[in-house]
């Protein structure tokens, strides 16, 4: 389905991919963004937060923390980071980026808390009265004081599998007492995931989980005591579509990524919404076996949030070729690691040929290479940018690594070309 958004709504940007790939300036195995339509993007969130009142921090995860985008994000609205580990945070320090929230849904290593708290994040979620501890520490040998959020949950609030944590609505007083204690740490809010619902058909409309009915009551009970209330936060499949019902619930941040990428589920059914898809996995037919054929893997990504969903793939060695040559993915095989996406029928691909696939993906999980391109729109000649790795390292046409001096200096000069 995201395929058939990208040939609806960005088609410039899977002619360019076959250019580039065919011309030797992309590998296979590559996510290729569009840094144009990030710019639009960015715009209609942070328009759309601004009418509602809401801050907006950039979950950069879903792009695997690449700067091009963060920066281009933040310079036109959106407001700081949100770090979902550790290593979102280190990698945004790398290039001189802004983390609004670190510490959901990853808590922070101990012996990272005094690094973490040395960014000056606007908050640090905590689930446990030990990591409250650990960052009144560090917070204390830096001079300074860190305002904290609480994760909440009741009983039948949603997670998914390996994202629990936090604390039972009953222990907000408690907890909030125990805080109080500590001279270094300030705690300000209330934080949960998913606070939106996830859509699987075309006919839904944005409704709040009732994790969000739950952060809400803990919010009412700091307030009681006599807490300052400043965030109510609720992260979850943010766009500009579901924005107004979680401004009406009384949400204060949200944490956009797919969103700035045009790629929720929601966008999957609706191909009327105003974020466009921006990226799309590009690869290169290797060889055949039987009446198959095997393109380079390695970023490939279940998609779990769209039950039965089919991804199909574009190949050819030209985009005229491609445009019409559509094959399967078998994304049902099931690989150790994913060498290879498998393709049906092999007799429509040849080797060398470009593969294109759209489908939603979380960028960090793969080892793919970023290619960041801009001039799509037609406003400027396009350009091919840094070539980056998985750990978000700038490659030069060797594919060794860049200093990032020299990448923040370019992003700052495309940061300006776009004002």
């Amino acid at each position: 389905m995201y395929l058939q958004r990208l040939r609806e709504r960005n088609p410039q940007l899977l002619e360019a991919a076959v250019t580039l790939h065919q011309g030797g300036r992309i590998p296979p195995n590559t996510w290729l963004i569009d840094l144009d339509t990030i710019v639009e993007n960015a715009r209609v969130l942070a328009t759309e937060a601004r009418r509602l009142g809401l801050t907006t921090y950039l979950m950069s995860k879903q792009y695997a923390r690449n700067p091009y985008v963060s920066a281009l994000a933040l310079a036109n609205g959106l407001n700081k980071i949100v770090a979902v580990d550790a290593a979102c945070s280190l990698m945004a320090r790398r290039y001189g980026l802004p983390v609004g929230h670190i510490g959901h849904l990853n808590q922070i290593p101990r012996q990272l808390v005094p690094a973490m708290v040395a960014m000056r994040p606007d908050v640090i979620t905590i689930y446990n009265v030990e990591h409250a501890r650990w960052v009144d520490s560090a917070a204390a040998d830096q001079g300074l004081t860190q305002d904290v959020l609480i994760r909440v949950s009741a009983a039948g609030d949603i997670f998914f599998d390996g994202q629990e944590g936090g604390f039972d609505e009953s222990e907000v007083p408690t907890i909030a007492n125990e805080i109080a204690r500590l001279r270094h740490v300030r705690l300000v809010g209330v934080t949960a995931f998913p606070c939106v619902s996830y859509n699987h058909r075309p006919d839904e409309k944005p409704e709040v989980t009732p994790n969000l009915h739950t952060i809400l009551r803990a919010a009412a009970t700091l307030r009681s005591l006599g807490v300052e209330v400043k965030q109510i936060n609720a992260p979850g499949n943010t766009s500009s579509f579901n924005m107004p019902v979680l401004a009406q619930f009384g949400a204060t941040h949200v944490e956009p990524g797919h969103g700035l990428l045009g790629t929720t589920p929601n966008h999957a059914f609706n191909g009327t919404l105003p974020e466009r898809p921006a990226y799309v996995y590009v690869s290169e037919i290797s060889h055949h076996v039987g009446g198959r054929a095997y393109a380079y893997g390695g970023g490939l990504f279940h998609d779990g949030y769209i039950p039965g969903s089919k991804v199909g793939a574009l190949v050819g060695s030209s985009w005229n070729e491609a445009a019409d040559n559509g094959v399967e993915y078998l994304q049902d095989i099931k690989q150790i690691i994913d060498y290879h996406v498998v393709l049906k029928p092999g007799s429509k691909c040849t080797v060398g040929d470009t593969a294109l696939l759209g489908y939603r993906t979380q960028m960090q999980m793969t080892h793919s290479y970023i290619g960041l391109v801009t001039g799509l729109s037609g406003k400027r000649e396009m350009v091919l940018r840094y070539l980056f790795d998985h750990a978000s390292t700038a490659l030069d046409e060797h594919y060794d690594p860049v200093d990032p001096r020299i990448v923040r200096r370019d992003i700052d000069l495309l940061v300006a070309s776009y004002m």
